[in-house]
Formats: structure tokens, sequence, C-alpha cells
């Protein structure tokens, strides 16, 4: 009897299943807290991350990229994958989808707050225009353990972009005000920090110009990017999460915005 016999061994996979990943969940939330808070913290994270991506936001609502910009041409993505301890964003659907944003919207300056090891930096300017240019912030180098922005140091694209160091909360953007096409928020993820920095990309924007988030955990609305995000509806036109993506994408108004207070 065929039926019987898978009915048979769906039981005894589950099984298997169950027993295997209980114990485990068990000891992340409870014992583990203790004695390996970081793996614990881990823990939730990719439990986070995988409800995330097979989920849909009904908050903001859920979106394929091409919704927000159609086409479906190919995207350029450059970076030494190989090596286990590049960081990052290393999502390739997220890079993708980013590609896809600036490369749909030919941006004139794209304004990056949060370099890194500047993975996403170079992604823009490999899928920019020539006359695109791309200012990119973050603390300045004795402040941090990582080489900020390594990943486009000494390639074709660090022609076009320029490395500005600074707190992000009190960082001087009076010069960029109501210029930038697309402005990406990626630095420290407490919500204070991310309040300040949505508020200074709602005043870089240009009038119908483009904000994009990372880390927005549509199913944690008490984590710092997902709350901030929130909060900012009612200052721009429209905002999406991307589906299969930590990223959500808004677009201002037709004026440029004073911003959120910080």
């Amino acid at each position: 009897m065929p039926s019987l016999k898978s009915a048979m061994t769906f039981v005894t996979d589950f099984g298997i299943t169950y027993a295997a990943v209980i114990p485990r969940i068990a000891y992340r939330m409870t014992l583990s807290c203790l004695v390996d808070p970081r793996g614990a913290r881990r823990f939730v994270h990719d439990v986070l991350d995988a409800t995330d991506l097979g989920g849909e936001d009904r908050v903001l609502g859920s979106l394929d990229i091409q919704e927000l910009f159609p086409g479906d041409e190919d995207v350029t993505l450059k970076a030494p994958w190989q090596s286990s301890s590049f960081g990052g964003t290393c999502r390739l659907l997220e890079l993708g989808c980013l590609a896809h944003v600036v490369k749909s919207q030919e941006p004139s300056v794209i304004f990056e707050i949060g370099t890194f090891i500047g993975r996403t930096t170079r992604l823009f300017g490999l899928n920019t225009p020539p006359q695109t240019r791309i200012y990119t912030l973050d603390l300045p180098q004795d402040r941090v353990p990582h080489r900020i922005g390594r990943d486009f140091v000494g390639t074709p694209e660090a022609q076009r972009i320029e490395q500005l160091a600074g707190d992000s909360r009190t960082f001087d953007y009076t010069p960029w005000h109501g210029r930038c096409d697309f402005v990406w928020v990626d630095a420290c993820h407490d919500y204070e920090f991310v309040v300040a920095d949505t508020a200074s990309a709602l005043r870089l924007c240009r009038p119908r110009g483009w904000i994009g988030w990372h880390d927005y955990w549509h199913s944690a609305p008490w984590c710092g990017v997902t709350r901030c995000v929130r909060e900012t509806r009612g200052w721009v036109e429209r905002i999406h999460h991307l589906r299969g993506t930590t990223i959500v994408l808004a677009q201002t108004g037709g004026s440029v915005s004073p911003g959120l207070r910080p």
C-alpha cells in the first residue's frame, strides 16, 4: 500500500527531525542565553531571517523588484566571493535588487550612509552611468577594526566614489540636501541611529527620489530598522518591502522633505 508506506515515511522523518531540532531550540532559547549569548543571538537572527525571506510583510506589503522598477536587464556583481571572511551584504538577491534599482534609475547622485567594506558602494559604481557620483559615509578609520571601503579601493569604480568620514548623526549633509537620487541607509541599526540617518536621507533626497534600508525584519517590529521604517510611512509617497530580502524601498514626495526629527 503506497499511501500507508508514504504516511509511515512521513511520520518517521518528522519524528527524526523533531528529535533533532527541539533540543537545539530549547538550548538556544534558555541556557545558551547565559553561556553563549552571541550564539543565541545568531540563532534568533537566523530564525528571523528565514521568516522574513519566506514571508510577506503585512504592514508595508511585499513586492518583487520588477513591480517597482520594471525590466530584466543584466546587472554586474563583482567581489571575491571565494573568501569565507568576506563581510557585508552577501545575499545575491539583495545585491541583484540594489544593482537593478540603480541601473533602472540611472542616478546622478547616490549617497550611502554606512560604507563598511564598500561592497554595495562598488556595486553602485558597477551599475550606474559614468557620470554618476557616489558619496559614502562611515566613521573615521581609526574608530573601526576593518578597512573601510576595501572592496572598491583600487578599482576603476573608485574614481567616481568619494569616501566621507564622520558620525552619521552629526555629519553636515548640507551640501547634498535635495540633490540625491538614491540614498542607501545601512549604518548602525540601533533605533536612535536609524531615526537620525532616515531624517538625513529624507533631506538628502530630491523630489521623487528613492531611499533604501537594509536589515529590515518585518517579523520583528521591535528591531531598530523595522520600527523606524514603519514610522517613516507618513513622510514618503510610497514604501514597500522587497519580497525575499531584508530591503525596504521608499519614494519621496513631490517636494524636498524636511525629514523626521531625530
